[in-house]
């Protein structure tokens, strides 16, 4: 009976407790301050550079233990990164040997219109990696409305790409790591949902194009690769994921030539660690791309091999107006039933 499948699915939560509480204490502990259509998938397209020097991708919320990262990451592409913190000053990650020479540093609070504008001059891309700091700001003005500040600039000023780290289960506050992100966090989730939406809408007819990664409970874990690496689409699944994977990921999405991950949305984390959000979400998607194992060098786990299977990756998801049929937030839906009805 329907009663008795709704008791045996509701039998999964507790082992779904504890990676609710993972992904809780991951993402508090990353919060820091900080006209013509759209390019079609694999479309080429080459960053432009400054003179003859290398392009230039901005990071927003550099001083993050995620933001510093993608900068490193950025500093050893094809790309050099400017790294912009409310500060001016840019610290690194500990034990970073990037040379310094490579990262250009500048002052932004994503807040403030004026300072995006000049911050963000004469770059091919932008990282927004910046999210709200407890006590100091609050999400509604830096994950939602620092974002959209970011997104008006970038299709003023005519920037090619724009990047967002955001966060999985914003779509689900009804889901157990929504509720408690959204209670304890000053409704975090549901500020990035609203920033990403207006995103999407700003960018529905530019010719720039947005990227909005959605990494799980975030870990200070060497990066896996995309043998181990899963994305998903639909914002069903959860589960931890080192940040460096997450950074070389974001610098990929940023400098592609193929710009494979234009107007893309998806979820990101360890294969072995993934969780339906709720219970009755496992298994009802087809959205999951991973386990990448046709390139041999991604098997030798560093940073440079990570990022060869990337573009791959980004390629294999959908544009996000061909994501649509996912499962809702009751554990039974009228497609549940075979009643024999006429389908249009």
């Amino acid at each position: 009976s329907i009663c008795l499948q709704f008791t045996m699915k509701m039998r999964m939560w507790d082992q779904f407790a504890s990676m609710c509480l993972a992904v809780v204490t991951c993402t508090i502990g990353c919060a820091f301050t900080g006209g013509m259509p759209p390019r079609q998938r694999g479309e080429h397209l080459v960053l432009k550079a400054e003179g003859a020097g290398r392009p230039v991708v901005a990071v927003l919320g550099a001083n993050g233990r995620t933001g510093s990262m993608i900068v490193e990451a950025l500093a050893r592409s094809p790309a050099k990164p400017r790294a912009l913190t409310r500060s001016g000053k840019w610290k690194g990650s500990e034990g970073s040997k990037v040379n310094r020479e490579d990262v250009e540093v500048g002052q932004a609070d994503v807040t403030d219109s004026g300072s995006l504008a000049l911050a963000l001059a004469g770059v091919s891309a932008v990282v927004f990696a910046a999210a709200y700091s407890r006590g100091k700001t609050e999400p509604k003005d830096v994950d939602n409305g620092g974002l959209v500040k970011c997104a008006k600039v970038v299709l003023e000023k005519g920037i090619e790409r724009l990047v967002v780290v955001s966060s999985a289960s914003v779509t689900r506050p009804y889901a157990p790591v929504g509720v408690l992100l959204n209670t304890i966090g000053s409704g975090v989730l549901s500020e990035k949902l609203k920033g990403e939406e207006k995103v999407k809408e700003l960018f529905e007819n530019a010719e720039s194009t947005y990227t909005i990664v959605r990494p799980g409970g975030l870990t200070m874990d060497p990066p896996v690769g995309f043998a181990e690496l899963q994305f998903n689409q639909g914002d069903t699944y959860v589960g931890n994921v080192p940040r460096a994977d997450v950074a070389a990921v974001c610098a990929v999405a940023a400098t592609d030539p193929l710009n494979s991950g234009a107007n893309k949305t998806f979820e990101m984390f360890k294969a072995r660690t993934r969780e339906p959000l709720l219970p009755w979400y496992r298994g009802k998607t087809r959205y999951v791309v991973g386990n990448i194992r046709d390139c041999s060098a991604v098997k030798q786990k560093t940073l440079a091999t990570v990022e060869q299977g990337c573009e791959a990756m980004l390629a294999r998801l959908r544009p996000d107006k061909e994501v649509y049929d996912v499962p809702g937030m009751l554990p039974i839906s009228l497609a549940d039933f075979a009643l024999g009805w006429a389908r249009k």
